[in-house]
């Protein structure tokens, strides 16, 4: 769904599926193909408010972020790479539990709610 974030603009956010190498497959968010790291901060902002959670862990590095966002139960990763853009999915990804995958679908809706930013 295409939506603005502060008036900029719009992201498409869309469900997406990620295969790891091994052939574990799950689903995730795809937030934008951008790797913007400004954009990452305002959904990151969103998601910590939206979700009513906190950043349990924060990974940057020079062209990759991993953040981990705790809440109802569940965690989600909200990941930026700088070739790929920026997607959100369980933390715990194929081997997720029901709160986390419940957790990705709340944010999803979150996300892709127009006007939501």
């Amino acid at each position: 769904m295409n939506t603005k974030l502060d008036g900029l603009e719009p992201m498409n956010v869309a469900w997406g599926t990620f295969t790891r190498p091994n052939g574990e497959t799950f689903r995730q968010i795809d937030v934008s193909d951008r790797s913007d790291w400004s954009l990452f901060e305002r959904v990151a902002k969103r998601l910590k408010s939206g979700l009513r959670g906190k950043w349990i862990e924060r990974l940057d590095g020079l062209d990759q972020r991993y953040w981990d966002l705790e809440a109802a139960g569940g965690k989600v990763t909200l990941h930026l790479e700088h070739y790929l853009g920026i997607t959100i999915y369980p933390t715990e990804g194929a081997a997720a539990d029901i709160d986390s995958l419940r957790l990705l679908a709340t944010a999803y809706e979150l996300l892709a709610k127009e006007g939501a930013f």
